[in-house]
This record gives C-alpha cells, sequence and structure tokens, in this order.
C-alpha cells in the first residue's frame, strides 16, 4: 500500500506493506479522510531520522476486514478511529479496564498511522459515524473528542468564565464544546484574522487579539476583577519563548483551573510559584478516554454540527493523498490561511 513517511527532510510517498491482522480484535481499515495536525508538522521542527511508518491520527474510513465473526456486522460502516488510545489498547491493564486507554501499560507495537491507505486498529477504537456524515467530517471527530477530554477533566460549573488561549483547530473545537455548556463569558484570542473570524462564527463572547496591549484589562473588566474561573493553553510551542502557559496563570483568578491542552514540544521557563501562591490547579487533559459509560469519541458524534454550526468550515483546505508532500508544506507554511488540512484518499 502506499503511505506517507519521513524521509528526514521531507514526507514522501512510498509504498510499505499493508497491516496483518493478529489479534482477534483487530480491524483493517481503508482510510478515506485525514486531517494534518499540528502536532504531525514536529517532523519538519527538528526530525532529522528517517521513518519507517506513518504517523498521522485524525482519520475516518471504512471497515474492510475483520479478524473474527464477532465483528463482521463491522465490514462496510464509515468510522472515527481513536488511532492512539483504544484502538491500541490492550484491554485488561488496570488503566484500560477504569476506561483510561491512553495510559494502557501493554498497548500494540506501533504499525503505522493514518497517512496511508489503510490501518489496523482493535475495534474497540472504532466508532460508527452517523449516516449522514461524510469522511471530511469523520475525520473532525479526533479534534473535536480532544476538546470533550479537557472539559470533562477540569469539570466546570454553570456561570464559569472561561478563557481559550489560542484559535487553531484545537482552540476553536474547545469554544464548540464550551458553546454547548452554560459558561457566562467566552473569551478567546486568536493571532490571525481568519481564526479570529471562525471564533466569531463559532459564538464567542469576546474575541480578543493575542497580542493585544489591553488583554489584560479586557478580561478583568469582564470577570469583575477576578479573572476567569478556567482557562485552556490550546497553543502548545516548538519555541521555548512561548507565553501561553504564563498568560493563562496571569488570566485566571486565584484557585482557578488551568487546562494545558496544548502540546509543548520543547522545554518552556515557567515560573510555578506564582500558580503556587494563587492556589491554581495546573491540568493536562491528553487525548480521549471512556469516562462513565461514554468514550470521547462517541460523544463527539452526538455533539456534531449542533445548533446549526457547520464544523466544516474548519477545513481551508483539501488535497489528494497523492499530495501529501504539498498538503504538509503548505500546511505548515501558511499559517496565516490554514485551520485545518485535509487528505483525501
Amino acid at each position: 500500500m502506499q503511505a506517507g513517511v519521513y524521509d528526514g527532510k521531507n514526507i514522501k510517498l512510498v509504498d510499505i506493506p499493508k497491516p496483518k491482522l493478529t489479534e482477534q480484535e483487530d480491524l483493517l481499515i481503508e482510510i478515506k479522510t485525514t486531517g494534518i495536525c499540528g502536532s504531525d508538522l514536529r517532523i519538519l521542527h527538528g526530525e532529522s531520522e528517517p521513518q519507517k511508518l506513518p504517523i498521522g491520527h485524525e482519520m475516518s474510513g471504512i471497515v474492510q476486514e475483520v479478524n473474527s465473526l464477532k465483528y463482521e456486522h463491522l465490514i462496510g460502516k464509515k468510522v472515527a478511529v481513536d488511532t492512539v488510545s483504544a484502538g491500541k489498547a490492550c484491554g485488561y491493564c488496570k488503566h484500560c479496564l477504569n476506561g483510561y486507554y491512553t495510559y494502557c501499560i501493554e498497548k500494540d507495537e506501533d504499525s503505522g498511522g493514518a497517512y496511508a491507505q489503510f490501518i489496523k486498529r482493535r475495534a474497540k477504537g472504532c466508532f460508527e459515524l452517523k449516516k449522514d456524515m461524510n469522511f471530511n467530517e469523520g475525520a473532525l471527530i479526533e479534534p473535536l473528542a480532544v476538546a470533550i477530554q479537557a472539559f470533562r477533566k477540569l469539570n466546570p460549573v454553570t456561570g464559569d468564565n472561561l478563557l481559550i488561549l489560542g484559535s487553531g483547530t484545537i482552540g476553536l473545537m474547545c469554544l464548540y464544546v464550551a458553546k454547548q455548556m452554560s459558561f457566562n463569558n467566552i473569551f478567546i484570542t486568536g493571532k490571525y484574522e481568519h481564526q479570529k473570524n471562525m471564533a466569531k462564527y463559532l459564538g464567542a463572547d469576546f474575541v480578543l487579539d493575542y497580542d493585544d496591549p489591553n488583554l489584560n484589562e479586557n478580561i478583568y473588566d469582564n470577570t469583575n476583577g477576578y479573572g476567569v474561573d478556567l482557562s485552556l493553553e490550546t497553543v502548545g510551542s516548538y519555541s521555548s519563548q512561548i507565553a501561553t502557559l504564563s498568560d493563562a496563570v496571569k488570566f485566571t483568578k486565584k484557585g482557578g483551573n488551568i487546562g494545558v491542552v496544548g502540546g509543548f514540544r520543547v522545554p518552556v521557563e515557567f515560573d510555578f510559584l506564582i500558580p503556587y501562591m494563587n492556589g491554581q490547579s495546573l491540568i493536562f487533559p491528553i487525548c480521549y478516554n471512556f469516562i462513565e459509560g461514554k468514550h470521547d469519541f462517541e460523544i463527539a458524534i452526538d455533539l456534531f454540527n449542533n445548533d446549526n454550526l457547520d464544523l466544516s468550515k474548519l477545513i481551508t483546505d483539501q488535497y489528494e493523498f497523492t499530495d501529501i508532500e504539498k498538503a504538509f508544506q503548505h500546511a505548515n507554511q501558511s499559517r496565516s490561511e490554514v485551520i485545518k488540512v485535509h487528505l483525501n484518499n
């Protein structure tokens, strides 16, 4: 099969073996759409070692093969796939038994990610899409599930004020989820005009420029001088100079919660004394899990396109899978234009 594999400089289209089903729970999924995540761009930022397998984790596709009669009913079904946690989790370690598949200590050996024609994952990581959902929408379920996990982990209460730092895909997905909840004011920061326009479409109460000198005043004046109850850092960084984590501390009330949702790929300097003295809690939601009887992917599928909001507007560009190198370069170099880039097989 064809796959997009990093050769030490760029993503290149190469031929690799199709994954073989080995476990009873294994399914073979034909990939139809894959989203390029900002975290995947890390390979263009300092990685020099060639890789043998494709990465990629935002995907939808069709179940083509199963390895047990138990799952025959899934053949031909459209699915979104949790490729990094439930789809690879053993199912029997302490973490899995408690629904925390992300923390599984016996995950399957890597068989390749979603920048390919096919992927192998366990059945418990595959979630059937609604009949009226297309594959582009299905590939948005993964980042939506990340946002859902963040709120489930931080457990806000009615009437809270919320600040979302960053208007990339995850920040905007967090905004979408927040609008389904009972927040008082929702503040969001953005760097580029197209991001801020999308934040307005999704219903933020205050859309603020990330480097506005009046940012502090805008937030504190609209929270009775306290600061927000909850903030979500969704930017992360490939640079040690990032200030969003410190900003989250600065704009969150004493005793408030700070969710670190963005992935920091390099060490950053951070003064822990300030949140310590403020009694603030730093919480690190990651990926998605199975909580109180439901996986975050299931909730994401149920919640998709509520209130007549079209989440597919986040897809700013689409490429054929065979143009993966060009798609990666565009996603990396056109930050002032891009929100989400999709590859279609």
